[in-house]
C-alpha cells in the first residue's frame, strides 16, 4: 500500500476536482455517504475556509494505491475500498492528536482505475514505454480531497451544545513540521511516516491480509534510508520468508555436507595413484 499526500492546494479545488472527472461523472464518497456529484465536492472544499490567508493551503490530496497483489486480495472490490478509505481518513484524522475523526473533516474520495505512464516512469525515461500509454494489470486506486479546515459546520454544533470550548476551528496542515509535540505552543502534527504504517495496518486487519516483508512500508523505507549493514538483514531476512528458502538452504547444505565427505575419499584415491 502506497499513501502519499501530495502538496497544498491555495486557490479552488475546482482544476482538480475536474481532472479526476476523467474516468467518469461523480461517484464521489465521503465518509457517510456516496454518490455525489462534482459540484458538491468542490462548493463543500471552497466553502469550508476560515482564518485561513491568501497564501495558506486550502485543502490537501491523498492517494492510496493499493499493490496488485492487495487488489487481488480484496477481489479489486470497490466496496471494500470505499470501506477502506473511510477507515483510513480515521487514521488521517487521528494523526492529528486532536481528539477528532474522519466525521469531523470534509473530504470527499474518487476511485480511478487506470493509469498511464507519464514522463516521470523509469519506463519511459529508459525509452521502453511511451508516455500515455496505458499500464497493465489492476491498477486501482484512490483520491481523496480533504480541505485544511476542520468541517465547520460540525464545529459550531459541537460549540454550541457545549462538546468543545475552542474559539476557533482546527486548521490541519499535514504538511507541519511538528511531530505529536505535547508541549509548546503548538500541540500534536502529523507524522507522515506514521500515517503510512497506519493505512497499511489497517488494510491488514480488515481484509486478514498476510503481508509479506517485501511489501511493507518498513521495508522500502530502509532499504532507501538504512545504512548498508541494515539493508543487508533486511535483505536476508526477507530472503528467509521465501516459501522455497528453507527447502532451498536445506538442499544446499546437504550438498556441502556430501562435498565434504567425498574430500577423505579422494585424497585416499590420489595416495594410491
Amino acid at each position: 500500500m502506497i499513501a502519499k499526500i501530495t502538496n497544498g492546494g491555495k486557490g479552488s479545488c475546482i482544476g482538480l476536482v475536474q481532472y479526476l472527472q476523467k474516468e467518469g461523472e461523480g461517484n464521489w464518497f465521503t465518509h457517510d455517504k456516496g454518490n455525489i456529484d462534482a459540484s458538491q465536492v468542490t462548493s463543500s472544499i471552497d466553502a469550508n475556509r476560515k482564518h485561513l490567508g491568501q497564501q495558506d493551503d486550502k485543502y490537501y490530496q491523498v492517494i492510496l494505491s493499493p499493490s496488485q497483489s492487495e487488489l487481488n486480495h480484496v477481489g479489486n472490490d470497490l466496496g471494500k475500498l470505499q470501506a477502506y478509505t473511510r477507515g483510513a481518513m480515521n487514521e488521517y484524522a487521528a494523526q492529528f492528536g486532536k481528539g477528532i475523526e474522519s466525521r469531523d473533516l470534509v473530504w470527499f474520495a474518487k476511485i480511478e482505475q487506470a493509469r498511464t505512464f507519464s514522463h516521470t516512469d523509469k519506463a519511459v525515461q529508459q525509452q521502453q514505454r511511451v508516455e500515455g500509454e496505458s499500464k497493465e494489470g489492476s491498477q486501482t486506486h484512490v483520491h481523496i480531497i480533504v480541505s485544511r479546515t476542520e468541517d465547520l459546520s460540525r464545529y459550531q454544533q459541537k460549540k454550541q451544545a457545549g462538546e468543545i470550548d475552542r474559539k476557533h476551528p482546527l486548521k490541519l496542515s499535514p504538511a507541519t513540521n511538528h511531530r505529536a509535540a505535547s508541549q509548546g505552543a503548538v500541540q500534536g502534527g502529523f507524522d507522515r511516516t506514521e500515517f503510512k504504517q497506519a493505512v497499511e495496518a489497517q488494510f491488514d486487519r480488515q481484509f486478514g491480509y498476510d503481508r509479506p516483508l517485501t511489501e511493507s512500508f518498513q521495508y522500502a523505507n530502509r532499504l532507501q534510508k538504512g545504512n548498508q549493514e541494515e539493508r543487508i538483514a533486511l535483505r536476508l531476512e526477507a530472503l528467509r520468508q521465501q516459501p522455497n528458502y528453507l527447502l532451498s538452504h536445506s538442499s544446499t547444505q546437504q550438498s556441502k555436507q556430501a562435498e565434504q565427505e567425498q574430500i577423505p575419499q579422494r585424497k585416499k584415491e590420489d595416495l594410491s595413484l
